[in-house]
C-alpha cells in the first residue's frame, strides 16, 4: 500500500484546521466580548504559529523521519481545537490558535515536501490532488462549525472528525518510510545557473501575496456578508461554502490541467481570471446573485495557484525542505498580515473596504508571479522532467 492516501487525508485535515477561524469568527468574537479588530488577533496568533512551525519543518525534514513529524503535527492539530473551544479569554484563545497554526505549518511543509520528494520525475498532478484535499477540508469547515455551534454552542465537536482523520492518516504514514530529498543533480545545476537564493526569495513573495489574497477573502467574506445586511448567519455561511466549493472545483480541474499545461501557464491564466473576478466584486458590492457568482469564480480562479507555483519551483529549483519552508513561511506571513489589516479596516471603514483591497491584492499577486517567474526562467535552465505522473 502506498503512503499517498495518508498524504491526501492529512491535507483534508489541514484544510479543516486552517479554515476554522472564518466561519467561527462571529461566534468567537461574541464569546470573547470584543470587536472585529480585537478578534482579528486570532489570525495573528494562527499565522504567527504557522510561520514558526513551517520554518522549523524544513530543518526537521532534511534530517529524515518526515512521516513521524507529520503525525505528531496532526495530533497537536485536533488537540488545539479543544483548546480553542475551552479558552476563557482572548489572549488564551490567541495562544490556542498559535498552537494550531504551528501544527498546520509543520503539516503543510511535510505534505508539500514529501510529495515532491516521492515523485522525482514531476509531482504536478499529485501536488494538485494534495491541494484538492485541502480544499475538501476547507469546504467542510463551515459546515462542521455550523453544526457544532447548532448542537453544542461551541466548536469543540469539530475536533471529533479531525481526530478521526489524524488517526487514519497517521496509521497509514507510520507504516511506510518517509521519502528523502531527490534530484541533487538538478540542485547543482540550478546553483550554477543563477542566483538561487534570489529566486527562492522572489517566489516567496508570490506565496506571501497569494495567501494574503486567499486568506483575506476567505477569512472575512462571512463577516462581510453579514455586515452589508445581505441575509443573516445562514446566508453568510452559504457564501463561505460557495467559496470553498468553487475552490474545490478549481482544484479538481487543476489535476487535469496539470497534465496538459505547464505550471507557469496555469498560474498565469488563473491570475488573470482572479483579477477580473475581483474587479467585478468591487463593481457589485451590495450582495445579491452577483456576490454568489463572483465568490465562486474568484475561488475557482485562485485555487490552482499554490500547487502550480510549488510545482514550478520544484521543476526549476529542486526544492529542499529548507527551501519549501521558506515558501510556506512566506505564505504564513501573508496569512498573518492581511486578515489582521482587514479587521482594522472593518472597524475603521466598514465592510465596504473588502472589495477594493481584494482588487489591489489580486493585481499585486499577478505582478509578483510575473516578475518571479520570469526571473527564474531567465536564470535557470529547466530540468528534464515530466509533470504527467498519474496520481496513485
Amino acid at each position: 500500500m502506498s503512503p499517498v492516501p495518508g498524504y491526501l487525508l492529512g491535507f483534508v485535515l489541514i484544510g479543516v484546521v486552517l479554515s476554522l477561524n472564518g466561519p467561527a469568527l462571529s461566534h468567537l468574537r461574541d464569546r470573547m466580548g470584543t470587536d472585529d479588530g480585537g478578534i482579528a488577533s486570532i489570525f495573528v496568533g494562527g499565522s504567527s504559529g504557522y510561520i514558526v512551525g513551517s520554518a522549523l519543518a524544513g530543518r526537521l525534514l532534511d534530517r529524515g523521519n518526515g512521516h513521524r513529524w507529520w503525525v505528531a503535527a496532526m495530533t497537536v492539530s485536533w488537540i488545539s481545537i479543544l483548546l480553542v473551544a475551552l479558552a476563557p479569554s482572548l489572549p488564551l484563545l490567541t495562544a490556542a490558535f498559535m498552537l494550531m497554526g504551528a501544527a498546520a505549518g509543520l503539516s503543510d511543509v511535510c505534505g508539500n515536501t514529501l510529495v515532491m520528494w516521492s515523485r522525482p520525475n514531476g509531482a504536478g498532478s499529485l501536488l494538485n490532488a494534495l491541494h484538492l484535499c485541502f480544499a475538501i477540508g476547507a469546504l467542510s469547515a463551515p459546515l462542521l462549525v455550523n453544526r457544532s455551534l447548532h448542537y453544542t454552542d461551541s466548536v469543540w465537536a469539530v475536533a471529533v472528525p479531525v481526530a478521526m482523520l489524524a488517526v487514519t492518516a497517521g496509521t497509514i504514514l507510520l507504516r511506510h518510510p518517509a521519502p528523502h530529498r531527490t534530484r541533487l543533480d538538478t540542485v547543482a545545476a540550478s546553483n550554477a545557473g543563477g542566483a538561487r537564493s534570489v529566486h527562492v526569495f522572489l517566489l516567496s513573495l508570490f506565496f506571501f501575496a497569494y495567501v494574503a489574497l486567499e486568506g483575506g477573502f476567505a477569512g472575512w467574506i462571512h463577516t462581510y456578508t453579514e455586515q452589508i445586511g445581505y441575509g443573516g448567519a445562514a446566508t453568510a455561511t452559504g457564501v463561505v461554502t460557495v467559496f470553498w466549493f468553487g475552490f474545490t472545483v478549481g482544484r479538481v480541474a487543476a489535476i487535469w490541467m496539470a497534465r496538459v499545461l505547464s505550471p507557469g501557464l496555469m498560474v498565469a491564466w488563473s491570475m488573470g481570471v482572479a483579477v477580473v473576478a475581483s474587479v467585478l466584486f468591487a463593481l457589485f458590492p451590495d450582495g445579491g446573485p452577483m456576490l454568489w457568482a463572483v465568490t465562486f469564480v474568484f475561488a475557482m480562479a485562485i485555487a490552482p495557484q499554490y500547487a502550480s507555483m510549488m510545482a514550478f519551483a520544484e521543476a526549476h529549483l529542486a526544492l529542499s525542505g529548507k527551501n519549501t519552508s521558506a515558501l510556506v513561511a512566506a505564505s504564513g506571513v501573508g496569512g498573518l498580515l492581511m486578515p489582521w489589516v482587514l479587521g482594522q479596516l472593518f472597524d475603521a471603514v466598514g465592510p465596504e473596504s473588502l472589495p477594493p483591497v481584494m482588487v489591489g491584492m489580486s493585481v499585486a499577486t499577478a505582478l509578483v508571479a510575473l516578475i518571479g517567474g520570469r526571473a527564474v526562467l531567465a536564470g535557470q535552465r529547466p530540468p528534464a522532467t515530466s509533470t504527467n505522473v498519474p496520481v496513485t
